[in-house]
């Protein structure tokens, strides 16, 4: 086989197509056999429990747990099949497997499993928010179906579900640098002026106080502050200024 370049319509990156070896195709059965196994397994335990599944009406958290295993068990089949076709595409079609991705199919239906199980209780949560109602009721054959297809599409689309949990993490965990922020230099400024500037650095405005100057260019402008200028301080820390006023004369 010619050696020729082509496009991975998953992840959208070019591959060089490198004929096959002796291993290479022996890990491409192993491959297959451990999909079509893990296939088989989710395949009895999704039978097993549509047939055998049974919760409390008094204890609707039993319900719950059965939707998560739902998630899990499609999440798992999702996985199977991502790795069913990219089995057929790279060693069937394009007979270019590579041994070294034999690590991919074995954790694909275990990651989908994981990821499925992670999705579901994000968007029963509310911390995604998702069309439809998630939550137990009456009509339990549609909510299964609903968790079963949650987890086929998360296994299935493992990536990009990834892609998207990361979005959300940086979301919910956001890490703010604690020091790094210079203070800016509110000297001679009015107080609208320095709440301006401040809030550009992230900071915020702190006690306003007031003292008599005799220096007319000085009156209703910020005459001190502390910290003073140029300091290193955290974001949250509030800036005092002290307002120059006009003296009173009777």
């Amino acid at each position: 086989m010619e050696e020729q370049t082509v496009r991975d319509e998953q992840t959208g990156e070019s591959y060089k197509l490198v004929p096959e070896a002796y291993w290479d195709i022996a890990a491409a059965i192993f491959s297959i056999l451990y999909l079509v196994a893990m296939l088989v397994v989710f395949t009895y335990l999704l039978l097993a429990i549509s047939t055998g599944q049974s919760f409390q009406e008094d204890n609707p958290n039993s319900a719950v747990y059965l939707l998560i295993i739902y998630a899990v068990i499609g999440g798992g089949l999702g996985g199977v099949v991502n790795g069913i076709r990219s089995f057929i595409v790279w060693h069937a079609e394009r007979k270019a497997f590579g041994r070294r991705y034999v690590w991919k199919y074995i954790t694909l239906p275990l990651l989908g499993a994981i990821l499925a199980a992670i999705v579901y209780a994000l968007i029963r949560s509310g911390i995604v928010a998702f069309g439809g109602n998630f939550a137990p009721n009456d009509n339990f054959a549609n909510q299964a179906l609903a968790a079963f297809a949650i987890g086929a599409l998360s296994g299935y689309g493992s990536r990009r579900v990834l892609i998207w949990l990361d979005g959300h993490v940086k979301k919910l965990f956001r890490i703010t640098t604690t020091i790094g922020v210079k203070v800016p230099d509110l000297k001679g400024k009015t107080q609208a002026e320095a709440e301006v500037a401040l809030k550009e650095c992230n900071l915020n405005l702190g006690k306003v106080s007031q003292k008599v100057s005799d220096d007319p260019a000085e009156v209703d402008k910020v005459i001190g502050q502390n910290p003073p200028a140029g300091l290193i301080s955290s974001r949250s820390t509030l800036v005092d200024i002290t307002i120059a006023t006009k003296r009173i004369v009777l």
